[in-house]
């Protein structure tokens, strides 16, 4: 009771709610009751009152990101895939991010980190804060290794010695001296901007600071395939561009010339 749960149909469209004692389920393929989910094994499937079966699954954090709760758009898991690789986290990392949003970069980030690790999500906004914790919540059922705060790192960034920085601000090139001052040396600072012009102004703020190195910028494009028996094929519909993610090491200044 209280458990998420994700159902999906022959077609694979995927319907995520929360058991209650006395929920019902309803949809164009037809209704169950919650109670009929309660004990069930995951990967079960379990028949509406029309007949449409439904296989019934804990949802994995991809799939609880794109469907919970949002005020914010969330980053997409192709893109949370690359930051996470990026961004060099490991179990027991210390990471600052900025934009909590939702959570759904929160959750990836609490889960790459472990329990010996530990996060810290700033965002301007209280909702927004508030909104990601109960969502990192509900998914991993606890959120201590996560601290929200409601700050500007534009301001300044109270935690130092960080192993990494993750941003999803719309004009991170105004936090970079303080990323800096954050991070510890060889840390990995990684942004998620939408448009190409944002990443010109960051990466050229990134270069003017004259501390970062081995600065790169990459757009992940995600293609389906459609696999049955001789026909595969791409599918008509892919995930194109969300956003880029930009990235650089903290490293000592170079000296220079004389």
């Amino acid at each position: 009771m209280g458990d998420t749960v994700i159902l999906s149909d022959r077609r694979e469209r995927q319907y995520m709610f929360v058991i209650e004692p006395d929920g019902q389920f309803e949809s164009h393929i037809g209704n169950l009751s919650h109670k009929d989910l309660i004990g069930i094994a995951e990967g079960t499937w379990v028949q509406t009152r029309t007949g449409h079966w439904l296989v019934a699954f804990r949802p994995t954090r991809a799939e609880y990101t794109l469907k919970m709760k949002r005020i914010a758009t969330v980053i997409y898991p192709k893109d949370i895939g690359a930051i996470i690789a990026y961004a060099n986290l490991f179990p027991g990392a210390r990471v600052v991010e900025a934009g909590s949003g939702s959570g759904a970069l929160t959750i990836a980030l609490s889960n790459a980190v472990g329990n010996k690790g530990h996060i810290y999500s700033y965002d301007l906004r209280s909702d927004m804060s508030d909104l990601a914790k109960v969502n990192l919540s509900k998914i991993s059922g606890s959120t201590n290794n996560v601290s929200f705060k409601i700050g500007n790192i534009d301001d300044g960034i109270s935690e130092k010695e960080i192993d990494s920085v993750v941003l999803d601000v719309p004009e991170p090139w105004h936090s970079v001296s303080h990323v800096y001052q954050s991070l510890k040396s060889g840390g990995m600072f990684v942004s998620f901007l939408p448009t190409i012009m944002q990443v010109s102004d960051l990466v050229q703020a990134l270069k003017e600071e004259g501390k970062f190195a081995l600065i790169h910028t990459k757009e992940i494009l995600e293609r389906p395939w459609e696999i049955g028996g001789r026909t595969i094929r791409p599918s008509h519909r892919m995930v194109g561009h969300t956003g880029f993610v930009t990235m650089g090491r903290k490293c000592q200044p170079r000296a220079r010339r004389g």
